[in-house]
């Protein structure tokens, strides 16, 4: 069994792949998963309370980019802009940093990570200095009105991403 602390500053236990352990939901966050489909999970970032900071993840277990087929990766990249256009319009930032990250024998998945204002004082050169980043905000932001807020982005996000369709083709689960 391996564990990690999540964003809430709470023990989560899984086996294996903590992405395929959430995606068939072995565990649940406190903010819940943010949208779901036949394809893909969206939820805050497990480990980190950075208010907007999503993962979308493939529910299969991929680890590299070129596994996806071109439609799963379409829809990806049409989910990703989905998201960022709802994180503006809630004004959680206007630039934002993305990441596909491939981790041996774990889930590819994609950061969508905003350039919070907070972020340019600590450091010119956010993706640089990311370990930076993500050391302030676990030290600075694991607080009750941060979740407070984190919850009320992921309900704004869950409540949205029920109207997304790609190519005029409706991909909710």
């Amino acid at each position: 069994m391996e564990k990690m602390i999540n964003c809430f500053n709470e023990e989560v236990e899984f086996d294996g792949c903590p992405g395929c352990a959430f995606a068939n939901h072995h565990f649940e966050l406190p903010c819940g998963m943010a949208y779901e489909n036949e394809n893909f999970t969206l939820a805050q970032d497990w480990e980190l309370p950075i208010q907007g900071f999503m993962v979308l993840a493939p529910k299969k277990h991929i680890e590299k980019l070129n596994e996806f087929t071109d439609s799963e990766r379409n829809e990806m990249f049409e989910m990703v802009n989905k998201i960022i256009i709802i994180l503006r319009e809630v004004k959680i930032c206007d630039k934002f940093n993305i990441i596909f990250e491939e981790k041996e024998n774990r889930h590819f998945h994609v950061w969508i990570m905003p350039r919070h204002d907070w972020m340019k004082k600590l450091t010119d050169d956010i993706i640089g200095n990311i370990d930076v980043i993500f050391e302030y905000a676990k030290s600075n932001f694991r607080n009750e009105e941060n979740y407070k807020k984190i919850n009320e982005i992921t309900s704004i996000i869950k409540k949205d991403m029920k109207k997304i369709t790609i190519n005029g083709r409706d991909i909710n689960g």
